[in-house]
């Protein structure tokens, strides 16, 4: 998975998907969000078991792919970063790390198993 988008639009969707994100969670594939780019479109789920939502945003996507990542961590990088900034996203090729750029900055977040979510 490889894919660049606008940082407001990632945050718009992000700030949506995570708000059904419990902090503190007893399983922890539902403190992620289900990150699946494809076409011209990148689609974030979140759910914990009693509601589910699903957002999608367009996005320039170079490589199709999913991965979840922790809802809050990455809601909180994106929420950083400067405004107006070029969000690249790509999922490393063992598919345990997902690296997010934007100018000089430069994050990696583990990854857990798409089939558990």
């Amino acid at each position: 998975m490889k894919l660049t988008i606008e940082r407001g639009a990632l945050l718009k969707s992000l700030a949506h998907v995570q708000s059904v994100v419990e902090r503190r969670n007893t399983i922890p594939i539902l403190s992620n969000v289900l990150v699946e780019a494809k076409g011209g479109s990148l689609a974030l789920t979140a759910t914990d078991m009693d509601l589910a939502i699903v957002e999608a945003v367009a996005a320039e996507v170079s490589q199709p792919g999913a991965a979840t990542v922790p809802a809050h961590t990455l809601y909180d990088i994106v929420r950083k970063l400067p405004e107006g900034a070029q969000v690249q996203i790509e999922l490393a090729a063992d598919g345990q790390q997902v690296s997010i750029r934007a100018g000089r900055s430069r994050f990696s977040l583990s990854t857990l198993p798409k089939e558990d979510f």
